[in-house]
């Protein structure tokens, strides 16, 4: 479980990695204060949102592109 957003108002989630990578295709979710968003081949799928944010609001503060995932 992480913030979204840095202190300084970054978003964590990027399209690439910006540090040195010590095991790829480990992550499979993503648990943030205000979603969680699956990893996926297709690229990121949010699974759950905090009632009263709309996706395109996450979308605008998520610095990756993301995609809503296919009801189970």
């Amino acid at each position: 479980m992480m913030d979204h957003l840095t202190k300084s108002g970054e978003c964590k989630i990027t399209p690439k990695c910006t540090y040195p990578v010590t095991a790829l295709g480990c992550v499979n979710r993503i648990y943030i204060n205000c979603a969680v968003i699956d990893v996926t081949p297709d690229g990121l799928a949010v699974v759950e949102m905090v009632d009263g944010l709309p996706f395109d609001e996450l979308q605008r503060l998520t610095g990756a592109p993301l995609r809503r995932a296919a009801a189970a």
